[in-house]
């Protein structure tokens, strides 16, 4: 069944909500097994979902690149409901704080893993507004999830008229479409003349998602959502939200204007290049973790956007798996955040000095994942990086290239900054006492195992095959 997954989810989501109801206190950890279960459940039934085929009368469609997408959110989910445990059930050493109501947290974070699934298989536009609506309005609570910190209810407040305005923009542009081809079907809807209105529509939708993408000039929310949102929604949103971006990108640039696809090429380099260079740039002054991360994830939006360069068989892929390597780098290093900030209460950069003689496995994680997001080899990072600039290099945009290349070097830079406190600066006073959680050690030694793999297997592949981004082309479907 096609809509196993999502149906998998949203089952899991309100038996945690009525567990919650019933559950002793000392037994409340369960609705975090329960999440888990869930979310292991939908992804086994991700994988054993055909990769073709349609329901509801073709609104509801499952491909390869859907196939890929889902599994994604669904791992996203898992992995923040593994940070998310410390912190909701109060096991945390500084002032034993918790964020507190862990059913009805597990259950809003469901439904916008669920919201997250169905975009990527709509296949017209109402069903894929109402599912990007489903992804992100459950995110504005998630933002504003501590009450008592005035800092989380402006970020949930920012969020939403963001978001709102984001909404709009799509909205308007998604009727303009509909009004110029009179069909709501994505594959249906593809416009067969250029006009003014259609120029306008094309605006209006890059507006919204350049909002959803954290695109140079829509990126200004993100740094104070990211810093007022408790810490493991700030990873939630520095992953899972970028590949809802990316999937609704696709589904509007590649199903139903891929015809025009090439016209706007230009706009799409031009956006890729100051998006990674203003984030790189203002990272550099930045202090606190999380809005460093902020401007880190608004820069790698600049990256994700030049598979839209290429064609499809190529750029998807690309796009694929650089999130593939993404999503464990970036997991990687906010399991060392977490676990730093739930024993600390602090979120600077020069607090973690010191941290390699403290913790030293926490800390090694936390630097080959730094190195992972700059693109060093043979890290996952590196080979994502390189599929991305080919397809660029292959449109002909080699100036982006060039532009992309000597970001990487300013966002390496970015990074040492915080391995230097981490290995060379002296021990932190106040550093934490505790060790990580069991949780939080085996999330953090499966991401680093997976972004060091996933960065080694394409030079094996290379090696035998004599390939290059054809390991790409024909490993990841597309």
């Amino acid at each position: 069944m096609l809509m196993l997954p999502e149906i998998i989810v949203i089952i899991t989501a309100m038996t945690v909500l009525v567990a919650d109801l019933f559950l002793p206190e000392r037994l409340r950890f369960g609705v975090s097994c329960l999440s888990l279960t869930g979310l292991a459940a939908a992804a086994v039934a991700v994988l054993m979902t055909p990769m073709n085929g349609s329901l509801l009368g073709g609104q509801f469609g499952m491909d390869s690149v859907a196939w890929w997408f889902k599994l994604f959110f669904v791992i996203s989910g898992f992995f923040t409901v593994v940070l998310s445990m410390d912190l909701l059930h109060g096991r945390t050493t500084f002032r034993m704080r918790g964020i507190g109501s862990p059913g009805e947290y597990y259950t809003v974070l469901l439904f916008t893993i669920s919201g997250m699934m169905f975009l990527v298989s709509a296949r017209d536009m109402v069903l894929l507004y109402v599912s990007l609506e489903l992804a992100t309005i459950p995110l504005f609570a998630l933002a504003a999830w501590r009450r008592e910190d005035a800092r989380s209810g402006e970020a949930g407040l920012k969020y939403v008229i963001i978001g709102a305005l984001a909404s709009a923009f799509i909205l308007y542009g998604l009727g303009l479409l509909y009004g110029l081809t009179g069909q709501i079907g994505l594959e249906a809807a593809r416009v067969t003349r250029v006009s003014p209105a259609f120029w306008l529509a094309v605006a209006m939708l890059t507006a919204g998602v350049g909002f959803k993408l954290t695109l140079v000039p829509f990126h200004l929310w993100a740094a104070d959502v990211f810093e007022g949102a408790p810490m493991p929604i700030t990873a939630f949103l520095s992953v899972a939200s970028k590949g809802t971006g990316l999937a609704f990108m696709f589904q509007l640039f590649f199903r139903n204007m891929g015809g025009w696809l090439d016209d706007g090429s230009l706009l799409i380099a031009l956006f890729a290049a100051v998006t990674m260079t203003l984030g790189n740039c203002v990272a550099i002054v930045q202090t606190n973790i999380k809005r460093f991360m902020a401007f880190s994830a608004i820069s790698h939006a600049g990256v994700f956007i030049m598979g839209f360069l290429g064609p499809h068989d190529y750029g998807v892929p690309a796009m694929l798996f650089y999130l593939l390597a993404y999503i464990a780098s970036t997991f990687a290093l906010f399991a060392g955040i977490v676990w730093y900030s739930n024993e600390t209460g602090r979120e600077t950069i020069p607090d973690y000095r010191g941290m390699s003689r403290t913790n030293p496995m926490m800390a090694l994680a936390m630097m080959l994942a730094l190195f992972s997001l700059a693109g060093i080899p043979p890290l996952s990072g590196f080979v994502g990086k390189f599929f991305l600039f080919s397809v660029a290099a292959g449109a002909g945009y080699h100036w982006l290239v060039g532009v992309a290349a000597v970001n990487s070097t300013i966002a390496l830079y970015n990074y040492l900054r915080i391995v230097r406190q981490m290995y060379i600066e002296p021990v932190h006073e106040d550093g934490p006492a505790a060790p990580a959680s069991w949780s939080l050690s085996i999330a953090t030694a499966v991401l680093t195992v997976v972004l060091v793999l996933v960065g080694i297997i394409p030079f094996f592949y290379n090696a035998i095959n004599g390939t290059t981004i054809a390991w790409m082309s024909g490993v990841l479907p597309h």
